[in-house]
């Protein structure tokens, strides 16, 4: 009976939506970014966002119960808990404004159906929320550089190809640690604007450039010592990822050596659970994105002319980071 009784736990902890739905929809709002420092009163929620303060108030208490909020009298103020990691715009793993709510719903019909998008979501779909998903892929990008760099075999190295590099968080990070680093980043062109943006907030603009073309057709420059493809492979089809493995390679200078960072599944795709659980997502996200098992991966590498290849190991140790890290050689 116990372990019946434990097993019934378990499935009702997993099948709960309440927190998380709340959670979301407070994050969505702005709500802990709005309210900073101060303590605001129920009546101030519905001035600024709008509907009825009893509402609100029943929010409120919620957030309060989950230790999102501290209630003073009839003010609200942020947690410690809130303060650090949500106020500052830090919780990249919500996946703010992301629409997971609307695209989860259609996880039943997608399956009866077998229909997937047409483009990736949210990259290709809506500029705004790309953005911002690729703002907080930034965030996680600083806190695991510093790791992942102790790992990496950058030292020599004088030019580096970040393909899908995103906002350029990791080829930034190496280009401030190894000064005579040049990198370019090769993005889709409706996301290297903002690449730029970025490269030039970091001030790095001489050092860095951004070449706008989809990597999956059109040709990528040569005369690297070394390509970089982090969370790459997981968003495109097995015939898609081994065209690139081959393109990635003849961008190649001789000894030159591929960094590919991603996650890594079992023979039987069940673990880690992390993938298994993300590859459902990548379902209702993109046309044939999957995450891939290390022998697949390894096997396209050599297809593509890789002779040596080391790893896997773990890209860094923080919880946010699933991925594993092979460093292939030509």
């Amino acid at each position: 009976m116990r372990s019946k009784r434990s097993g019934l736990e378990r499935l009702r902890a997993e099948s709960g939506y309440w927190r998380s739905a709340i959670l979301i929809t407070a994050d969505e709002l702005d709500l802990f970014a709005w309210m900073g420092k101060r303590a605001r009163s129920r009546a101030a929620f519905a001035a600024h966002f709008g509907g009825d303060p009893q509402a609100w108030e029943i929010f409120l208490n919620a957030l309060c119960a989950m230790g999102l909020l501290r209630k003073r009298g009839r003010k609200y103020a942020n947690s410690g808990l809130a303060a650090h990691h949500l106020r500052t715009k830090a919780a990249a793993f919500l996946l703010r404004n992301y629409e997971a709510r609307q695209v989860w719903g259609g996880l039943a019909a997608a399956l009866r159906t077998g229909a997937r998008p047409r483009t990736q979501r949210p990259f290709f779909s809506d500029p705004k929320k790309a953005y911002r998903l690729l703002r907080d892929l930034q965030i996680d990008a600083r806190a695991i550089a510093p790791h992942l760099i102790a790992k990496l075999p950058l030292k020599r190295a004088e030019t580096l190809l970040d393909i899908g590099g995103g906002l350029g968080g990791f080829a930034i990070a190496f280009c401030r640690r190894y000064p005579r680093l040049r990198a370019t980043i090769v993005e889709h062109p409706s996301i290297a604007p903002l690449a730029r943006r970025a490269i030039g907030a970091a001030k790095l603009g001489k050092r860095m450039r951004v070449i706008g073309v989809d990597f999956r057709r059109g040709r990528l420059p040569r005369g690297f010592d070394a390509v970089f493809l982090s969370n790459v492979l997981h968003s495109h089809s097995a015939d898609e990822n081994r065209s690139l493995l081959r393109k990635a390679r003849n961008c190649l200078n001789p000894e030159g050596q591929l960094i590919l960072r991603d996650v890594f599944m079992s023979r039987d795709r069940t673990a880690p659970e992390w993938a298994a659980l993300f590859s459902v997502c990548l379902l209702l996200h993109t046309p044939r994105g999957r995450c891939y098992t290390l022998d697949e991966i390894t096997g396209w590498l050599r297809q593509s002319g890789f002779s040596r290849i080391e790893g896997p190991s773990r890209s860094s140790p923080l919880s946010i980071d699933p991925d594993s890290v092979l460093i292939a050689k030509a």
